[in-house]
């Protein structure tokens, strides 16, 4: 039951024995640059280490034991309530930090003890922990997914609106002005700095071990390591065996998090984009006056559907900006939650010129067109004159919204709207040809 911190006491304690007994236990005079020499590693030495190296050989699985069962412990027992993230956040964050101050601690000391033949495996066994972290946050998404009406698996297509989902009554489909959704978006942004934290933590951590192993792989081993390592003798060439020192990074659950963000965001758009394809405008006919003559239409207005995807994207920007302060309430000092959700979404590819916010609002307003563009296709063919007509007039409209907020439009988008208005423009000239009027007359 020793632990990593003992070991390391105990080991340095041998450090200052050997010292005092006169037996070189230094690394940069172990062996003289270039020297063809061996050093034997003294019989009384590794009589002395002998009960110590079963423990320093399975001393990484039974630190990552212990980090699970204390820290983590109290990591996974931090619970959200209903309302604003900003306590959750502070209770989650701080517990992070001890998990991480463990892993730290942990790693220092193995690192030091461990022989190089066994510290990646030591390193690797620890850091599991990390993966125990995110499994944190991978949970909490789930609560959010079941609490908000939506199932984990959607947050793969957070930014393709138009994947089916069967029921749109939950909170996550509601404008943000609904208490629920709000608690659901809070919840998220709640869950993104977690993972912010985790991913700088764990960026630090791993970074260090690597350094650490590079510095074990580039230096002859002490006599103490080389005892522990069952070793007689410290050679030129001892453990300097070609070795992959790119350990193996843990999952960490940050892409996930900003799927939700954008998922929330966008999840009022869907119920009109899914009504889109049963509308009855597209095959509708012209009216025609009570003498049966075809009454003539000038303009078309946009469909409902179409002036509620308007009115969604215009309080888009106001949602995103509650968002955010959200975000920068619970962690000042964090990154701004538009900079966390573009780092981890590669489906953002704006203007660079625009600011991050703006950038965030481009990437959800373009995933509105180009679901648009989709539920279109799902639409039955043909489409009459004035379902033509109002197809031009829908994406016109939705269009210049997105262009009002200087979002760059899809390129399937704007591939729709030049070919409906190419289409009805010749429809229109055939409509009135000489041919065509004197057609109409005769009939």
């Amino acid at each position: 039951n020793i632990g990593a911190v003992s070991v390391r006491g105990v080991y340095d304690a041998l450090v200052g024995f050997c010292a005092d007994a006169g037996l070189d236990t230094d690394e940069s005079s172990a062996l003289s640059v270039g020297a063809a020499h061996v050093q034997r590693v003294p019989l009384a030495l590794h009589h002395l280490l002998e009960p110590l190296r079963e423990c320093v050989e399975r001393l990484g699985m039974a630190e990552a034991d212990r980090i699970q069962g204390g820290s983590l412990g109290a990591l996974r027992a931090v619970e959200y309530e209903t309302g604003r993230a900003e306590a959750y956040v502070r209770d989650a964050a701080r517990e992070m930090d001890c998990v991480f101050s463990d892993i730290s601690e942990t790693l220092d000391s193995l690192l030091v003890v461990v022989p190089a033949a066994m510290a990646r495996r030591a390193a690797e066994d620890v850091l599991v922990a990390v993966s125990e972290a995110s499994g944190v946050i991978s949970a909490g998404i789930a609560t959010l997914a079941d609490s908000a009406g939506f199932d984990v698996s959607d947050l793969a297509a957070a930014t393709e609106l138009d994947t089916p989902i069967p029921d749109l009554t939950g909170a996550a489909f509601q404008p943000l002005a609904n208490e629920d959704k709000l608690d659901a978006v809070s919840r998220s942004v709640a869950l993104a700095l977690l993972a912010e934290q985790l991913e700088n933590h764990t960026a630090t951590v791993v970074a260090n071990v690597r350094h650490r192993l590079a510095d074990m792989y580039s230096h002859p081993q002490s006599l103490i390591a080389a005892a522990l390592n069952g070793q007689n003798e410290v050679s030129e060439t001892m453990d300097l065996e070609a070795a992959d020192l790119d350990i193996e990074v843990p999952e960490i659950s940050a892409v996930a998090a900003a799927q939700a963000v954008v998922f929330l965001l966008g999840g009022a758009f869907r119920a009109p984009l899914e009504r889109i394809p049963a509308s009855s405008v597209w095959h509708g006919a012209a009216a025609r006056s009570s003498m049966g003559v075809t009454v003539p239409q000038f303009s078309c207005a946009p469909s409902e559907d179409a002036v509620e995807i308007g009115e969604k994207m215009h309080i888009l920007l106001p949602e995103l900006g509650q968002a955010v302060a959200m975000h920068a309430q619970c962690a000042p000092d964090a990154m701004p939650l538009y900079t966390f959700v573009l780092q981890h979404m590669s489906a953002c590819d704006g203007d660079e010129d625009d600011s991050p916010l703006l950038a965030m609002l481009a990437l959800v307003l373009r995933s509105v067109q180009r679901a648009f563009v989709r539920q279109v296709c799902c639409v039955e063919a043909p489409l009459s004159a004035l379902g033509c007509r109002q197809l031009a007039a829908d994406t016109e409209y939705i269009a210049s919204v997105a262009a009002s907020f200087g979002a760059m439009p899809d390129p399937d988008f704007a591939e729709l709207l030049t070919s409906v208005l190419r289409h009805n423009a010749e429809a229109s000239d055939i409509l009135e040809s000489p041919e065509h009027v004197e057609l109409t007359e005769l009939q």
